[in-house]
């Protein structure tokens, strides 16, 4: 066999250069992507640094409005970059924007801008109508008149030529006590903090046959959650909520404080219940988030026999399943109701507009005008509409009364008369308060007054211009009495108005007397009655139960359907939830 022939060494030479040559580009191109990889990781947390500084540019931004409202912004450095803030906007609601250039703005290897709205918060109360009374119910005497529309969960009753000049509601009459509860609580359950929690459900047996017409749960809200709650009443099925619902109604999430309360639900086709058959208050939300979410306080005893709470992450569709909470959620329940009606002489409408529902039109002491004739007729109609739950809950008010607290407390008697003027809030007085002949007390922030407030003989009681559109109020645990002329103004702006609050419980006691000619203002009586004489005028009123004599007057104007209460110009700037981006 023949050999093959032997490299010569300059063969060896030529191949071993080739394959160096080979070894040493394929090292250059290893050390390229490795320097490009180094490069783009390099880039990429510098571009991530830059990010994470204008967010926190955005942060500080908020802190430095709360401290001081005319804030504008600024240009500093932090860490290893370089962050301009810019605040552009007035009134109660601004533009923040915080760019970030890593190592600076003449030099930048990386830039990143985040925008955010910031607003005053605020809580919306909605007010739809000129006066909504609940059980307590609207009497009305001697020229009386409301310009507006009317809702009542109580009878309204008229003498002496009172007019309202729109629709009128009065709902069955429910009693003062429900017909189900187990209203103690010990412990939070937290619920919609995760996909697997967003529904939540408390068995309850009827205890009578009829209609369902109100509910009410023992809730709070944590952080922010914006959108509404469903409210569903079902059947049992195998010792859990059936998918299907035999009612259902809304909470608003404005209506709901980060303080828990009794937050009444009621119903516009209400269920009709079985004595002693089991049925499900279920909380159904449409979505979940660790930080906005929803309490419903619970008793972790498990107390209320045969009975428990329970959540799971769809109660409404599919073949779900539940979870027990460890416990009875707090609810209470009303079947059936009482008759309730309006009762003449009352003019209700003009000759060609207004409507009245009622269970009952009463004529024997004069009679009920609805749309220019008598009743019965057909705008006169015989029904049993739902009583409606007044708009705002003890929770809410309880965090306005934190508000005040948050800004000091002054203990002793409030006084301010003659000439003299001032400006208050926030702040919690430990007292009365009396502003008497002239005076003039204007408003910075939301005011609680322990004791009874007192506002007489020409004196003002007005906002503080910086508050632009929103609403403030004072909160008092005692009694109103504004007399004589008084003067009770918003900041200026359209859509701002003063609301003068009583947290004070007693449904058969008047909170808020208002008298002689007092001009316009929002009054809320929820847990006690209202008493208008002598030419007072209001611009809306709700409580428990209203008295109106001696051409008083109430004149709804439209802008309360969404006014926005803030506890003053000087706090409460917050992040607007979805308004957070980048833009670069």
């Amino acid at each position: 066999m023949k050999k093959p022939p032997l490299l010569g060494k300059g063969h060896v030479l030529i191949f071993t250069i080739t394959v160096l040559g080979i070894i040493f580009a394929l090292t250059g191109i290893i050390l390229v992507l490795v320097q490009y990889e180094n490069y783009s990781s390099q880039r990429s947390y510098i571009s991530k640094q830059a990010l994470n500084l204008s967010e926190a540019g955005v942060d500080l931004a908020v802190r430095e409005l709360n401290a001081n409202g005319n804030y504008s912004g600024e240009t500093f450095t932090l860490g290893q970059g370089e962050i301009t803030i810019t605040v552009s906007g007035s009134g109660s609601n601004r533009t923040i924007e915080a760019t970030t250039y890593i190592p600076n703005s003449t030099n930048p290897r990386a830039q990143r801008t985040v925008r955010a709205q910031a607003q005053i918060d605020s809580e919306e109360v909605e007010f739809f109508y000129g006066i909504q009374v609940g059980g307590g119910g609207l009497s009305m005497q001697n020229s009386t008149r409301v310009n507006g529309n009317v809702y009542s969960n109580g009878n309204i009753t008229g003498n002496n030529t009172p007019v309202i000049t729109g629709d009128v509601v009065v709902a069955g009459g429910l009693s003062d006590n429900p017909a189900v509860e187990h209203a103690s609580h010990n412990s939070d359950q937290y619920f919609a903090t995760s996909s697997s929690n967003r529904d939540i459900a408390q068995s309850f047996h009827a205890t009578a046959a009829g209609t369902l017409p109100k509910v009410s749960v023992f809730l709070a809200k944590v952080g922010n959650p914006t959108n509404n709650l469903t409210v569903r009443i079902a059947t049992d099925v195998a010792g859990r909520p059936n998918t299907s619902s035999l009612a259902s109604s809304t909470i608003p999430s404005p209506t709901i404080g980060t303080t828990a309360s009794w937050i009444d639900v009621t119903f516009n086709s209400p269920a009709t219940l079985t004595n002693g058959t089991k049925y499900w208050i279920v909380l159904d939300y449409s979505t979940n988030n660790a930080t906005n979410h929803w309490n419903w306080r619970k008793d972790n005893t498990d107390s209320y026999v045969n009975n428990t709470g329970r959540y799971t992450s769809n109660c409404c569709s599919g073949s779900p399943t539940w979870t027990d909470v460890g416990g009875d959620l707090a609810f209470r329940v009303w079947i059936g109701g009482t008759v309730t009606g309006i009762r003449g002489p009352i003019t209700i409408g003009s000759a060609s507009s207004g409507t009245g529902r009622a269970n009952e039109f009463v004529n024997t002491n004069g009679n009920v005008v609805i749309h220019g004739s008598n009743c019965p007729n057909q705008y006169c109609i015989v029904e049993n509409p739902p009583a409606q739950a007044l708009p705002i809950s003890d929770g809410v008010v309880t965090d306005w009364k934190n508000d005040a607290a948050a800004g000091g407390t002054q203990t002793g008697n409030y006084y301010l008369s003659g000439t003299q003027t001032a400006s208050l809030g926030p702040k919690k007085i430990i007292g009365d308060m009396f502003l008497s002949n002239s005076s003039i007390l204007t408003l910075t922030g939301t005011v609680w007054v322990t004791g009874n407030v007192y506002v007489s003989n020409d004196s003002t009681l007005k906002l503080d211009s910086s508050y632009g559109p929103n609403s403030g109020l004072m909160v008092s645990d005692g009694v109103y009495t504004i007399s004589n002329e008084v003067q009770i103004q918003g900041s200026g702006s359209n859509g701002s108005y003063i609301m003068l609050l009583t947290d004070r419980n007693a449904t058969s006691q008047v909170s808020i007397y208002v008298s002689n000619a007092s001009t316009a203002v929002i009054y809320y009586s929820g847990k006690s009655l209202i008493q208008f004489s002598n030419e007072a005028q209001a611009k809306e009123a709700t409580a428990w139960g209203i008295t109106m004599s001696n051409s008083a007057t109430v004149t709804y104007e439209s802008g309360l359907q969404n006014a926005s209460f803030t506890s003053g110009p000087g706090g409460g700037w917050a992040i607007k939830p979805g308004s957070w981006q980048e833009i670069r």
